[in-house]
């Protein structure tokens, strides 16, 4: 993984003409100038090694072939636009090159994952705590860390046996020093565990192959509440200590709305305890407290509601759109997406329409937040269908529950609220191309649970489904996600896709 030098810190447009960038924020001063639209700006910590899996791939294989290594591959070119969506049933993964890594290109694993997964997920402090900290006999983010790489890194070479042997190798490794590490108050407490604990949620989200791999997911998520309370409140005292004491904590959130399950009192009570040393300002602590409303909601909604409660009821989910909406509109300018230029927009964007952000992790932000309020119109849409109903099938004890219902508008405003909700997932999707702008990244596997949504909620718009499905097989065959592949084949299935939700949080 050898070092490339300081990586410039300009926009896209200024590096692509070799341009002096003046790196203002939202939109440089030569993107002003040129009224183009101003793409924002790289993380360059995560840019200072140069990523060599496809050299080194190939180089492998034309050693084990007994042939020379040629100083030059030819492009492989790609192909502009994609076929059409009626032909992604014959799509299937495209294996890379068969080959074993040895174990000295481990550090081109560790080099690949931190450069193609780490920068879309909550563990952007991965390079850093990775590269400074010296492990010891009790710590276990090196080799949880080595796991995950090697599985990342199996899946971008086609599958490669020997790396997953050696992922699962260094898997194990890490479960028995957490244990060992967990077995200790002293060392318990330490940054580094809850690090490793999380990260062990993380590997069952990168190597998932059935659904059992989501209760797995479940168990090292509750295994990490027990470590916030043994924690305390000393972990809120740093920057770090409160990002993973909040990423734990909508982790657990996550996992509760996905199955319509309680938060737990226990966890309730904790986050009481943190209150005083968060900022109640801040968008993650606003959108966990929403999450908390979001799940009792849905817990109602696992029940049967009572009819003299169904109008109170709607009034509630239109609130917590209305809070998910400002949520959104306080959002920083310079995280608003650009819609790109008609000459770099491709060709099957859907509607011709794409939307660029600064980074893969804020483009997430918007996707799970557009779903929030997916899911809330859904619920009303459906609300004011079952009070139609009543009022069509002669139920009184319902209907004069409801009578200030206007529920044609609520109908149409949550079924125009949805629509435009989808359509704004669907022109995400390019931002996750590659610099070409014609192959799916490793990213993309962001995009596999708002297009799972999309394409089993997208109904009403027929052609808006198809292409969620077709986004899914691209993904799978380009990036090499085989989760991808799983949600798409689950989606026409009609099966559960309920661990679709791990792709939020990895």
């Amino acid at each position: 993984m050898p070092f490339r030098g300081r990586p410039s810190e300009a926009c896209g447009p200024c590096r692509k003409g070799r341009l002096r960038c003046d790196r203002k924020r939202p939109s440089c001063g030569q993107c002003i100038r040129k009224s183009i639209s101003c793409v924002g700006y790289r993380n360059v910590s995560l840019l200072l090694f140069k990523d060599e899996s496809e050299s080194i791939a190939r180089k492998v294989q034309w050693e084990k072939n007994g042939e020379l290594y040629p100083p030059t591959f030819p492009g492989q070119g790609h192909e502009n636009e994609p076929p059409g969506v009626t032909d992604f049933n014959t799509v299937d993964i495209v294996p890379s090159p068969s080959c074993s890594l040895m174990p000295f290109h481990d550090d081109l694993a560790v080099g690949y994952f931190m450069s193609s997964y780490v920068p879309g997920s909550p563990f952007y402090y991965l390079p850093e705590i990775y590269g400074t900290a010296v492990s010891t006999a009790q710590d276990a983010v090196s080799p949880i860390v080595m796991a995950v790489s090697l599985a990342s890194l199996s899946l971008h070479v086609g599958n490669d046996l020997q790396l997953m042997r050696n992922s699962r190798m260094h898997y194990s490794k890490a479960l028995t020093e957490i244990n060992v590490a967990l077995a200790s108050s002293n060392t318990a407490i330490l940054d580094s565990n809850l690090i490793s604990v999380l990260m062990l949620g993380f590997y069952e989200a990168i190597s998932f192959s059935n659904y059992r791999s989501s209760t797995s997911w479940t168990a090292h998520t509750l295994g990490a509440v027990q470590l916030l309370r043994l924690r305390g409140t000393k972990q809120l005292m740093t920057d770090l200590g409160r990002h993973l004491f909040m990423q734990t904590c909508n982790n657990i959130r996550s996992g509760c709305l996905q199955r319509g399950m309680p938060v737990p009192d226990d966890f309730l009570q904790l986050y009481k305890e943190a209150e005083p040393f968060l900022d109640p300002g801040s968008l993650v602590v606003r959108f966990g407290l929403l999450l908390d409303k979001i799940i009792s909601l849905k817990v109602q909604l696992e029940s049967l509601i009572p009819a003299q409660r169904i109008s109170g009821f709607i009034y509630e989910v239109l609130q917590l759109d209305e809070e998910t909406r400002a949520l959104m509109n306080m959002l920083p300018d310079s995280w608003r997406p650009q819609v790109m230029p008609l000459h770099m927009t491709p060709r099957w964007a859907y509607q011709g329409l794409a939307h660029q952000y600064p980074g893969h992790l804020i483009a997430r932000h918007w996707n799970i937040l557009r779903l929030t309020r997916a899911f809330l119109n859904e619920v009303i849409w459906y609300m004011g269908t079952f009070v139609v109903r009543a009022k069509e099938q002669g139920m009184p004890e319902i209907w004069q529950h409801c009578k200030d219902l206007d529920t044609d508008a609520l109908q149409t405003t949550a079924a125009a609220n949805r629509i435009q909700i989808f359509t704004d997932v669907l022109a995400s999707v390019p931002h996750f191309l590659d610099e070409s702008g014609t192959t799916f990244t490793p990213a993309a596997r962001l995009l596999i649970w708002p297009l799972t949504i999309v394409a089993e909620r997208g109904m009403m718009l027929e052609p808006m489904r198809q292409y969620a499905l077709w986004c899914l097989y691209e993904i799978a065959r380009q990036a090499r996600v085989p989760q991808a592949l799983h949600a798409a084949e689950a989606v026409e299935r009609g099966s559960c896709t309920d661990w679709m939700h791990l792709f939020t949080l990895g």
